[in-house]
């Protein structure tokens, strides 16, 4: 169950049936950016991506025949109440959107997407006193299935914390690192990352630290469950730890 009085994360992964439709619902994701960046609105993180396209890339999370027409969102909101307010007052905007989705028959809410709900419990999404963080070219999202036992989550979340500690003072080039608890399902975790390329990442996976990190989760996961999925990043994205983040035009360089 989502804490009230901490952030909520909602991860949609949205199966259109064919690219021209993805195409068409992520221009009007990119056209109703400027209602998400107001801080009424309540929405700190809005990342949009597409599977990545860099031979070799993990697709976990991709089915094979959805490459060209997936794509995925990651929100994180102030708190449940603000989610919650926005489906029931229902702006002109975010009812538009969705008017447009289901008259041009894009995807249908109830099939074609995955939503799971998450609380940032360690990490970071955008460092200390940066009101943005910039775009990222890489997005991984990794999904672990703790084992059973009392201690497992607490255990596995105490790990990667650590390290993100260490990511944040050290990997510029690594802009959220940021571990998420499941709100329904006991188990699981998710790891948001973004990573400002490709040689970011590559630096990212090649360290002491990480490998040291990566040996302490053994212990604590069932191995053969993790999912681990590579995207790229899309323009009108934004990702903060403040409603709305820098404004519109307002993301930071590197």
């Amino acid at each position: 169950m989502a804490t009230e009085d901490k952030p909520l994360a909602l991860v949609a992964l949205v199966h259109p049936k064919t690219a021209e439709n993805r195409d068409k619902a992520l221009q009007l994701n990119a056209s109703v950016t400027p209602f998400f960046r107001r801080p009424s609105t309540q929405c700190t993180t809005r990342s949009i991506f597409t599977p990545a396209t860099r031979p070799k890339a993990n697709l976990g999370m991709v089915p094979a025949a959805e490459k060209d027409s997936m794509f995925g969102v990651v929100e994180i909101w102030s708190s449940p109440a603000a989610l919650a307010t926005l489906k029931t007052t229902a702006p002109p905007e975010y009812k538009q959107y969705h008017s447009t989705v289901a008259r041009e028959g894009l995807y249908s809410v109830e099939r074609d997407m995955d939503i799971s709900e998450w609380t940032p419990c360690a990490g970071f999404v955008a460092r200390k006193g940066e009101k943005e963080t910039p775009k990222a070219g890489i997005v991984m999202l990794a999904k672990f299935v703790c084992k059973d036992g009392e201690g497992m989550k607490d255990g596995l979340v105490s790990v990667i914390g650590k390290f993100c500690d260490w990511v944040e003072a050290n990997e510029f080039g690594t802009l959220t690192y940021s571990v998420m608890a499941s709100t329904t399902s006991p188990n699981e975790v998710l790891l948001f990352e973004r990573y400002k390329d490709l040689a970011a990442l590559g630096v990212h996976g090649k360290t002491a630290e990480f490998r040291a990190m990566f040996k302490g989760t053994g212990r604590f996961i069932q191995v053969k469950k993790t999912v681990l999925s590579e995207w790229e990043e899309l323009e009108g994205s934004f990702v903060s730890n403040q409603p709305g983040g820098a404004g519109v035009g307002g993301q930071a360089k590197l």
